[in-house]
């Protein structure tokens, strides 16, 4: 089975897990297990799942809705205005219908990263699970700042406001489709970790991004992403957005 064909399956997966047992997904999981992308595209879209199931099951339909359905049966022939204005009743629900959708889809749909900063997240990951190494450490960023250019990997030339005024705990270094990315961990003020991630701009897809960070939720993760010259940089937190907004005023 290859990753296509498991995506096609458990597009219709259930996010309460009842589908796990089932022989029809159980070879599918097992393909996402093999396959970290295709297993955080099935996380994503189970979120996503169980984000629009939530927001159904708090729509509650009107106590009278049958009574009201059924006396409508009953009746066989409406005058003319009145069937014009049922006429105007639906379509006025059903565009309601797809506003609502639309703002459902945009709230709860799973936001998007670029491939360079899933690459960057799962480096981080596997640095805070002591599963890789640092390639240099130390207390003082401008200690690793200097050894990040030293060895010409992508390097910013001034810290975020309230980001250098923290401690260090190391740098790493690793490529994504050929080009250098480095990351520069640091300690914040109640012990949890931020991460600075840097590439060079013309690496990028997107090479309209603007100067203003762009903020995303994803999971556990909070994001900011930004462009200045010629490099873009990523700061990332396990936490929230508002967390992340201190450090970029």
């Amino acid at each position: 089975m290859d990753n296509r064909e498991a995506k096609f399956i458990l597009s219709a997966y259930r996010p309460g897990g009842q589908d796990a047992s089932d022989s029809r997904f159980s070879e599918a999981l097992e393909q996402a297990r093999r396959d970290p992308m295709l297993e955080q595209w099935l996380r994503d879209s189970v979120t996503f799942d169980a984000a629009i199931t939530e927001r159904l099951s708090a729509v509650e339909p009107p106590p009278d809705l049958r009574e009201n359905i059924l006396a409508g049966v009953k009746v066989s022939r409406v005058p003319h205005w009145k069937n014009r204005l049922r006429k105007w009743t639906i379509a006025a629900a059903l565009i309601l219908g797809a506003t609502l959708g639309s703002l459902i889809w945009h709230n709860a749909r799973p936001a998007h990263l670029a491939g360079w900063q899933n690459a960057a997240l799962e480096v981080i990951s596997s640095l805070v699970r002591n599963e890789t190494s640092f390639d240099a450490q130390s207390g003082n960023p401008s200690e690793l700042l200097t050894w990040l250019r030293t060895n010409q990997a992508p390097a910013t030339k001034k810290l975020p406001n309230d980001l250098g005024k923290l401690s260090s705990v190391g740098c790493k270094t690793f490529s994504w489709n050929g080009t250098p990315v480095s990351v520069i961990c640091f300690v914040r003020k109640n012990g949890e970790l931020i991460h600075l991630v840097t590439i060079n701009a013309r690496a990028t897809v997107d090479r309209t991004r603007r100067q203003e960070a762009n903020l995303v939720q994803r999971g556990g993760w909070a994001t900011a992403t930004w462009r200045e010259g010629d490099r873009v940089y990523m700061l990332a937190l396990k936490g929230s957005r508002d967390q992340l907004r201190s450090y970029l005023l």
